[in-house]
């Protein structure tokens, strides 16, 4: 009796963990990259990442953020090439592949907080970009080329991530094109340490001026606000204190949004640098400049 109850939990655990792994691949292939990624495995057996890069058009940090989630389904064999392992084998022989893609194609999306937030940190907007290589240049050169006008315009330069007013205009303009230099390395440098392989870092330092954007949300307000003489009452320091501190969060979750779009970083590890460089921004803003 207690040797048919044992078998039957047995029976019943295994069961269980199938469903959770059935599950668990239904939810990785809602992303139209990954179930194309598992059909190009299942029809070519192995693959390189240069040439999954290739195919699916997309950067080398969004190929391997897509990779690190397919963990348990995609790993490497010792050509170092991509192949399905056998988990993965498993699931796609057992189940019409068909009504796999079917399914995750119409899975439930994720919760609205999560795209909000998704959204705030400017990741779609560079994801497209980066999957049209020949916007990304002209692009970040406009972005960088308004930071550099705007700083000019109110003479309020970032240094880092905070904003201090300098003394000339031409100062400010100065100032805001070498932050921008000191950005790309600092987060290029940083993402090399965090992922610790090499690729995507061109990608990456022509997204920072793109991730900008807030930065110069806040510096079109300061020059909308000067120019209608309303940066004087004390209702509109309140709104420029409020939105500062919006766009100053923005702005980390911008900056972060730059390693995972461009190395694969996944929103942790990305925040780590941010909030440091954040830290040291406010000490030279209060205790140096």
């Amino acid at each position: 009796m207690w040797a048919g109850k044992e078998v039957e939990e047995a029976g019943s655990s295994t069961a269980l963990e199938a469903k959770d792994e059935k599950l668990l691949f239904y939810s990785l292939l809602r992303n139209p990259i990954r179930r194309d990624i598992i059909n190009l495995l299942r029809v070519n057996g192995e693959m390189a990442a240069t040439d999954l890069k290739r195919i699916l058009g997309i950067s080398v940090g969004t190929l391997y953020y897509h990779l690190e989630f397919m963990a348990p389904f995609v790993t490497k064999n010792s050509r170092r090439k991509y192949v399905l392992s056998e988990r993965g084998w498993r699931l796609v022989e057992s189940m019409r592949l068909s009504d796999v893609l079917a399914e995750a194609s119409v899975a439930e999306e994720a919760p609205l907080i999560s795209r909000i937030l998704t959204t705030f940190t400017l990741n779609p907007l560079l994801g497209r970009i980066l999957d049209s290589p020949s916007m990304i240049v002209p692009v970040a050169a406009l972005s960088g080329l308004i930071y550099i006008l705007l700083s000019w315009r109110v003479s309020n330069a970032q240094i880092l991530l905070h904003f201090h007013l300098v003394p000339t205009p031409e100062l400010a303009a100065l100032a805001a094109g070498l932050n921008v230099l000191f950005l790309v390395g600092v987060y290029v440098l940083a993402g090399l340490a965090i992922v610790r392989r090499r690729g995507g870092e061109g990608i990456l330092a022509a997204s920072i001026p793109i991730s900008l954007t807030p930065s110069n949300l806040f510096l079109a307000f300061l020059v909308l606000a000067a120019g209608l003489g309303f940066l004087e009452n004390s209702l509109s320091s309140t709104a420029t204190l409020i939105l500062y501190i919006i766009t100053h969060v923005w702005q980390l979750g911008s900056l972060s949004s730059v390693l995972v779009s461009s190395k694969g970083v996944s929103w942790e590890k990305a925040l780590i640098p941010s909030i440091i460089l954040s830290y040291i921004s406010l000490v030279l803003a209060e205790y140096v400049l």
